[in-house]
């Protein structure tokens, strides 16, 4: 942590996503750093350090503003970090009060699985469609008459064994495709602030994910023992280009 800052307003630098500026009240003592790239702000206060990042992601189930938190308990006794009284809140640029909503870990799961089932619904049916109709073939045959006029005769055929091995093919790729949407279930949940206990001298790391509405001043707040640390970031995109 390089310095103490107050009522500095710093531009982050964007990397792979689209970063935020922090704005840091008087009355709080701030500690910043870049950490592997990206700009971290910390309040240090009540025996507690909490460490924010944040900054705009999009992937295919949403767009988010993506928090990194860290907390580390400096007090003598335990206590229990509920992800789910973390809450934020926007200033809209009609100069209202937005309440956002952060996604639990099990809010953010149930967001996913819902896309993936239609994913894959989709993904059914286009194979199921692809199966049923590859046993079945057209040929076309020209055939002229007596007084010398063509005329073209349709055959259907079905082939039972191309419609059973076209089916294997459908279903195995179901299954893949649904294997891979589990797989990025399972990678998504790694690393998400669940409910934790931290005891002295022990720190968290996770993140969390809030959904991206447009505004001016986006406030994070997440209560640590009774104390909410409150953090304030300008998100307008035309003051931070």
């Amino acid at each position: 942590m390089k310095q103490n800052i107050c009522v500095v307003i710093f531009l982050l630098l964007s990397t792979i996503c689209k970063a935020q500026t922090f704005i840091y009240p008087q009355n709080d003592s701030i500690l910043t750093e870049y950490n592997d790239g990206k700009f971290w702000a910390y309040l240090n206060k009540n025996d507690f350090v909490v460490g924010l990042s944040c900054f705009e992601e999009k992937d295919d189930y949403g767009k988010y503003y993506h928090l990194d938190i860290f907390i580390k308990n400096l007090s003598e006794t335990p206590i229990v970090f509920q992800p789910d009284s973390v809450h934020s809140n926007l200033l809209t640029k009609k100069d209202d009060t937005l309440k956002l909503e952060v996604y639990t870990n099990e809010e953010y799961q149930k967001k996913i699985k819902r896309s993936q089932a239609w994913a894959m619904a989709l993904y059914g049916i286009s194979a199921g469609i692809n199966a049923g109709t590859a046993g079945y073939s057209t040929s076309y045959s020209t055939s002229y008459s007596s007084n010398g006029y063509a005329y073209t005769t349709i055959t259907n055929h079905y082939d039972a064994n191309a419609a059973y091995q076209a089916n294997l093919v459908a279903n195995a790729q179901i299954a893949t495709y649904g294997k891979l949407m589990t797989d990025e279930r399972v990678t998504k949940e790694q690393g998400y602030l669940k409910k934790n206990t931290i005891h002295p001298n022990e720190g968290i790391v996770g993140y969390m994910n809030i959904k991206r509405k447009k505004g001016n001043i986006l406030t994070i707040n997440i209560p640590i023992n009774g104390n909410v640390y409150s953090f304030e970031l300008d998100v307008n995109k035309k003051n931070n280009k």
